[in-house]
């Protein structure tokens, strides 16, 4: 009767420890999830001032006949439906035209309604790879939560999988380089 009572006891406590393990798993995971979609909906709010601020300097650029070209393609690549991770890829492509043409025309770079748009440009800057930052480092964490034990048994229960990274700052600071 005794060793039942303590097997029985041992039972209640591996149940016990099962169901907090469980329940902190899931805890975890819905905390990461709100801070990506906290992430995301930032990062989408700065990539859409982002599209705005370069719309508006193209317009000034197209409208003082300096753009070369360059920017014909803009308002198509940066449609609405593209997702967000596209959608920073392609406005930096445009940004890092429209610093080099900055560069080689002194008469645009001096531009007082351009120069004022570069600000508000920089500091949106700013504010989104801040939030790149924190949804990449969130990214981090999930990812890595999702593959060690017990997360992983909860993790393919529920289907979940790794989450994508932003680009490196560093690649695309290279891109505009070139």
């Amino acid at each position: 009767m005794m060793k039942m009572l303590v097997a029985a006891a041992i039972l209640v406590v591996l149940i016990t420890i099962i169901v907090l393990l469980v329940k902190s798993t899931k805890n975890r995971l819905k905390l990461l999830n709100i801070k990506l979609k906290e992430a995301d909906s930032n990062i989408n709010l700065y990539l859409q001032k982002k599209k705005t601020t370069l719309d508006n300097i193209i317009k000034i650029i197209i409208d003082l006949k300096k753009d070369e070209g360059l920017f014909d393609d803009f308002s198509n690549d940066t449609k609405k439906e593209k997702n967000t991770f596209v959608l920073h890829s392609v406005l930096n492509k445009y940004y890092s035209k429209l610093s080099k043409l900055l560069l080689d025309d002194e008469e645009l770079s001096k531009n007082s309604d351009i120069l004022e748009h570069l600000i508000n440009l920089k500091n949106n800057e700013e504010e989104l790879i801040g939030s790149i930052k924190f949804y990449n480092d969130s990214v981090v964490d999930y990812n890595g939560l999702i593959k060690t034990f017990p997360h992983k048994v909860f993790a393919k229960v529920k289907s979940l999988d790794n989450k994508d990274f932003y680009n490196n700052e560093k690649e695309e600071l290279f891109d505009i380089l070139k």
